[in-house]
């Protein structure tokens, strides 16, 4: 039997947000189905005492970490530590690597690196006047500070709202290009032997939505599960063989191009925004994305024909594979 350590960095106390009660939540959910002839499983909390956790890891190396760290003490941008000390200790975890999840926690870098190249991604900072922008915060995700009021029609009101987001929430804010149209989420999990499956393309429908409010799945709509927001936030699987199929290729070419541009592994969520045009812009890269049964990209795992199950048991046997590889058979890592 070997020794899986599951791994988070949800905050402890009132100070908990929603998304770290639901990654704790999770982690001994995982901890529960994966218990067995298999797998001894033990769930272990990550905070700024690095040092502590270094010496435990020292201690008692478990054969595996189910790495589920998405920040450390409510600071996302402080999520690359762990794989950081992970890859020092030599021992193997689910996921990306130390510099995809670097990049991923600065929306600002990773739009830089998208540009680079070639990939589309709306422009951000001040463009032209006639710009309508969204404000968002450029190293937390789970959507933090988005709401009705975060799109604005001009870059004095972004100004405005980068200076007073900032402030409120402690952390910075930016202002990009807004691009209305349809949102989608492509979904990707590395299988053997370096192959890299597309899960089925998943569109968000707004359904009854007011006129005035930008139609993102914001906080409300992602927290909130009572809200209006959240009902009207519909997650469908277009097929790719009916009108939408040269969209969906489009996306799935995108996506793949850059899983293995910057040296994502293990499984990741990109999602799009498709304008009137049909042009499609790359708007966020969730490389630790939900592993919550009912989010995306378990969903898209499901409609893909894979069990939560069998899921969980690709993500383990895939970063045990990568683990044993040569390092000089290993897939670039961004940056490299």
């Amino acid at each position: 039997m070997q020794r899986l350590l599951i791994l988070h960095g949800a905050s402890q106390g009132p100070s908990q947000t929603a998304d770290e009660a639901e990654t704790q939540r999770i982690a001994h959910d995982l901890a529960r189905l994966l218990s067995g002839p298999d797998w001894s499983c033990e769930v272990a909390h990550a905070d700024l005492d690095l040092g502590r956790l270094r010496n435990r890891l020292l201690d008692s190396p478990p054969d595996l970490v189910f790495n589920l760290v998405e920040g450390l003490d409510g600071r996302d941008r402080l999520a690359c530590a762990i794989p950081a000390l992970l890859e020092s200790l030599s021992l193997p975890f689910t996921g990306n690597p130390t510099a995809v999840i670097a990049l991923a926690d600065d929306k600002l870098a990773l739009k830089r690196q998208l540009h680079t190249l070639g990939l589309p991604s709306p422009p951000a900072g001040p463009i032209d006047s006639g710009e309508v922008f969204i404000v968002k915060a450029r190293f937390q995700h789970a959507s933090l500070g988005l709401g009705p009021t975060a799109r604005v029609t001009s870059w004095l009101a972004a100004e405005r709202l980068i200076e007073s987001q900032s402030q409120r929430h402690g952390t910075p804010f930016f202002a990009e290009a807004f691009i209305p149209g349809r949102e989608f989420n492509l979904s990707l999990l590395e299988m053997a032997e370096g192959h890299v499956r597309l899960l089925p393309p998943a569109e968000i429908e707004f359904r009854n939505w007011p006129a005035d409010r930008p139609q993102i799945v914001d906080y409300e709509a992602k927290w909130d599960l009572e809200s209006p927001a959240a009902q009207g936030t519909v997650r469908v699987f277009p097929k790719g063989d009916g009108p939408d199929g040269a969209i969906l290729k489009t996306l799935s070419i995108l996506a793949k191009t850059l899983f293995d541009c910057l040296g994502l592994a293990g499984y990741a969520r990109i999602d799009f925004r498709v304008d009137d045009q049909g042009q499609p812009w790359i708007i966020d890269l969730n490389p630790n994305p939900t592993l919550d049964p009912e989010a995306g990209f378990v969903q898209a795992a499901r409609a893909g024909g894979i069990s939560y199950r069998d899921l969980l048991g690709k993500i383990l046997d895939q970063a045990a594979k990568r683990a044993a590889e040569p390092f000089s058979h290993r897939r670039p890592h961004a940056g490299d």
